[in-house]
């Protein structure tokens, strides 16, 4: 099988999301079901979540039906995710899980619909900062990964109802408060109020640089008899004034 998604040998099953589905939190995504499990095109999954599935013919295919997908499930043991998939910005849920994914590319944040994200069960040992920028996302699985840290930007996540983390080898802090109740709320606070740390740090060294700038600017004398090497400033563009 070819190890780039969207590919016409990879199995993948669509549909329209479930009233049901949308109104419930929902669980690990399992593989495209068969026909023989699912004659009827519907199956019931464990935590109650209907689910839809159908296989699209080459017809189908011909008069371009794949525009109107909601949900796309990927399964194969891929390693690589194909920049097509992108392109599918129509998309409100999305089913990496099961498969050998080392990255996440940050074009991921081109599918702003998506209001479900599972990437479980790969072997990411990080996640882009892009990932923040899906403020779309209600449900974000990322079980059993190789995950140490989390990008502060997921703080930004303000929709999410759920956050998988089960199955990683967090930093103790993090694994700590992910096991309190209401424990993905409490991360996701605690990402966010980092991340608004990390955006008063640079604020204020860009503060500090440009004051080092203006000084600089005024500078009229510079000793340098104690530097190993002579700064000659007529190299530069710039002139001391």
């Amino acid at each position: 099988m070819n190890n780039y998604a969207i590919q016409q040998s990879d199995v993948m099953s669509t549909g329209e999301m479930s009233s049901e589905y949308k109104d419930k939190q929902c669980g690990g995504a399992g593989q495209p079901l068969t026909k023989a499990e699912n004659p009827d095109g519907r199956k019931m999954l464990p935590n109650g979540m209907n689910r839809v599935h159908k296989v699209l013919t080459d017809e189908e295919l011909a008069k371009g039906m794949s525009t109107r997908w909601t949900e796309l499930e990927i399964h194969g043991k891929v390693k690589n995710l194909s920049p097509s998939l992108w392109q599918l910005t129509h998309l409100s849920a999305l089913f990496l899980n099961n498969n050998q994914l080392q990255r996440l590319p940050p074009e991921i944040s081109q599918l702003s619909n998506l209001t479900m994200l599972d990437i479980s069960n790969n072997k990411l040992r990080s996640l882009p900062t892009e990932l923040g920028d899906m403020l779309s996302l209600c449900h974000l699985y990322l079980n059993n990964n190789q995950l140490r840290v989390l990008p502060y930007e997921l703080g930004k996540l303000f929709r999410i109802q759920t956050l998988g983390l089960n199955g990683n080898p967090l930093s103790p802090e993090i694994s700590k408060i992910y096991h309190e109740t209401n424990g993905a709320q409490k991360i996701l606070q605690f990402l966010l109020d980092h991340l608004t740390s990390k955006f008063l740090l640079c604020n204020i060294q860009l503060a500090l640089l440009l004051n080092l700038i203006e000084k600089a600017i005024k500078l009229r004398y510079l000793n340098l008899v104690m530097t190993d090497q002579v700064v000659l400033f007529s190299r530069y563009p710039y002139r001391m004034t």
